[in-house]
């Protein structure tokens, strides 16, 4: 047989045989990590926060928001009502109170995951944006009543101190005299007694 179709068989024989690479499993420890996820690391930590810093102020604390959790729900039901998408906006984060309040105390800012902060603000407004879309294209104009809300505090996506999580928050409301409830916004932050939402994702 040819030298050249020798090798051509043994590349292929080793293609055909080769471990294809693990999978993330689910990881009930780490929720927020997806099956499939890589992170590897090209710069320290200290450049990427460098970069996604650039161009922001550091901010004292976070801006708007409100008191509690309560408060901030009611608030995004009076923005949905009011079809108000600058004032619902006005609630979650903006970009340098995550660069340099959140994501420093978040757990994929450190070891090992240590993950450029760019990419994880680009996926959480892009859940955010169609979520925001989807409750006031379902919700927007009625008359919406908070009748409580409900949350969990979030102990693992956290590292740091001087920011608290809540997650899984389950909006209790009444929509145009119709008692409802659900997922209608992501995780909330807390710091130094103001809340913010980390976006708008919600199961709608």
């Amino acid at each position: 047989m040819p030298r050249f179709l020798t090798l051509a068989l043994l590349a292929l024989l080793v293609a055909c045989t080769a471990e294809p690479p693990k999978e993330q499993a689910f990881d009930p420890e780490r929720p927020w990590r997806k099956p499939g996820d890589v992170i590897d690391s090209i710069f320290p930590m200290e450049e990427y926060l460098r970069r996604f810093r650039e161009g922001t102020t550091a901010p004292t604390g976070l801006s708007g928001g409100a008191p509690s959790p309560d408060s901030l729900a009611a608030r995004v039901l009076a923005a949905v009502s009011a079809q108000d998408s600058a004032a619902l906006g006005a609630l979650a984060l903006t970009r340098s109170e995550f660069g340099w309040l959140v994501f420093p105390e978040h757990r994929y800012s450190a070891p090992p995951y240590e993950l450029d902060p760019a990419i994880f603000w680009l996926q959480i407004q892009a859940s955010s944006q169609k979520g925001a879309d989807r409750l006031l294209h379902r919700y927007g104009g009625q008359a919406l009543t908070l009748r409580g809300v409900s949350c969990s505090r979030d102990t693992l996506q956290l590292i740091g101190t001087g920011v608290t999580m809540q997650s899984g928050c389950v909006v209790r409301f009444t929509a145009d005299g119709t008692d409802q409830e659900g997922q209608l916004f992501g995780s909330i932050v807390e710091r130094d007694g103001v809340a913010k939402l980390v976006g708008f994702a919600n199961d709608l």
